[in-house]
């Protein structure tokens, strides 16, 4: 049997059995979003400052959450079938007080959670945290893995070689990134900022936008940057006379017109859940605009997809998405989009 493999009370797997609290049904906002939430913790405040934002995504939604801890391997490796039938010999047996201390702690997580989802099960599993994690996604089929953008280092960009790096990395469900400094917050997303460019791989992140649609109490920001192709020093000559300035300005202006007819388009959309909507064009460069925006509209989250109109494979260096994970401590909900 697969490590952590999630399972009920009368089989053995590699870790610990799991445990579900709650169970009572309960008003379901959208059933086909965040039904199976994953939550990795590593035991420090930092990691459980994703809680309350959990809360937030999946309120009367009827969800299924997780929570998983990864602890380090034994010593004694993996264990064999006579572990299994003898829990107190070899590798099992040097297990046993890491998996009880784990447990009792995820079963205190889950307490704090369990009020709004529909149950909540806890697991353990051991071996490299990244890979452990993204194997257990991949078992439960998760809509969202949520998380923290650091753990008990709490030092670091976490960007690179971190857990949560990596986890992005290889996810193919939605990700939740929570900033530490968030876990003191009051947890409501009530603005919403969504950069689009109007590839459908960037709308790929609506529908979960959508899904997290209060009516009368959501407001959404969509913003679209408008670069102009034209390098500054090429820009300030070609305005630096009547004719150029004139011509410029008329293109830049017919661009902006057609961006917000494209704004507009997909506003309407997101008005018929019952959010308001505004929508902004920018120039200049599209992470820094974005980041700036952010800050004006007092975002409480971003939702975007890690790929647009170029597609590149390597999304968490040197792109859009990528530079706004680096200059944001707004929370990012980051879709993975399917292929154009």
């Amino acid at each position: 049997m697969d490590a952590c493999t999630p399972t009920d009370d009368t089989k053995v797997t590699r870790t610990v059995r799991l445990q579900t609290y709650g169970g009572v049904g309960r008003p379901s906002i959208d059933q086909t979003m965040y039904r199976k939430v994953v939550v990795p913790l590593d035991g420090s405040e930092l990691a459980q400052g994703v809680l309350p934002h959990v809360t937030e995504v999946i309120r009367d939604r009827g969800s299924q959450i997780y929570l998983l801890s990864v602890a380090p391997p034994v010593k004694g490796g993996t264990p064999t079938a006579a572990d299994a039938h003898h829990p107190s010999s070899g590798a099992q047996g040097q297990r046993q007080p890491a998996e009880q201390g784990w447990m009792e702690y995820l079963q205190a997580m889950a307490e704090r959670i369990e009020p709004t989802a529909a149950a909540v099960q806890v697991d353990v599993c051991f071996g490299r945290p990244a890979d452990e994690i993204l194997a257990f996604v991949d078992r439960v089929d998760a809509d969202l893995i949520a998380m923290s953008t650091h753990g008990l280092s709490g030092i670091g960009r976490w960007v690179f070689g971190s857990v949560a790096a990596r986890v992005l990395r290889g996810a193919t469900c939605p990700v939740l990134l929570v900033w530490p400094n968030q876990a003191q917050r009051r947890i409501a997303y009530q603005n919403i900022l969504v950069p689009l460019d109007g590839s459908t791989l960037a709308e790929q992140v609506l529908p979960y936008v959508k899904a997290l649609i209060r009516p009368n109490h959501t407001r959404v920001f969509l913003i679209r940057v408008l670069k102009t192709g034209v390098r500054e020093r090429a820009m300030a000559l070609l305005t630096s006379y009547p004719p150029g300035l004139q011509l410029a300005t008329t293109v830049l202006h017919h661009a902006e017109m057609q961006l917000q007819h494209y704004l507009r388009s997909v506003a309407a959309v997101l008005r018929e859940q019952g959010a308001v909507v505004h929508t902004v064009v920018r120039r200049g460069s599209p992470a820094d605009e974005i980041l700036a925006y952010a800050d004006e509209v007092g975002a409480d989250l971003i939702g975007m997809t890690t790929h647009g109109l170029s597609g590149t494979s390597r999304w968490v260096y040197g792109n859009v998405a990528g530079r706004v994970l680096q200059g944001t401590h707004t929370p990012v909900l980051l879709v993975r989009p399917t292929s154009e």
